[in-house]
Formats: C-alpha cells, sequence, structure tokens
C-alpha cells in the first residue's frame, strides 16, 4: 500500500469519529491530555494508532 492510499484510508476512518459528540468527561479527560503534552494532541495520537493498526505494526517503537 502506498503513502497516499495509506493517508486516504486513515483520514476516512478519522472523519468518522466525532470527538463532539463524546460524553463531557471523556472530552475533559482529552482536554487534560491535550494540555499535557503540547505538540502530540489526542489527535494525533489517534491517527498514529489507526496508522499502526492499518499497517499491521507490531510495535510503535
Amino acid at each position: 500500500m502506498d503513502k497516499y492510499k495509506t493517508k486516504m484510508t486513515i483520514n476516512k476512518w478519522f472523519s468518522y469519529i466525532s470527538l463532539e459528540k463524546l460524553s463531557e468527561t471523556s472530552r475533559q479527560v482529552i482536554g487534560q491530555f491535550n494540555r499535557y503534552s503540547k505538540k502530540l494532541t489526542f489527535k494525533k495520537v489517534l491517527k498514529l494508532f489507526l496508522y499502526a493498526i492499518n499497517d499491521e505494526t507490531d510495535s510503535l517503537r
């Protein structure tokens, strides 16, 4: 799978996830995560996990 198809697939999967429709508690936890780590946001971590699933990666190290 080439990098463009992978990027399109991850963006399509991510488009189905609506972070605004989560419960208030979940949004607060995500907000605390984003406050703790300035550059690695929750959305970036979620995309990283989706990439690992798509690529069938054994480890994220």
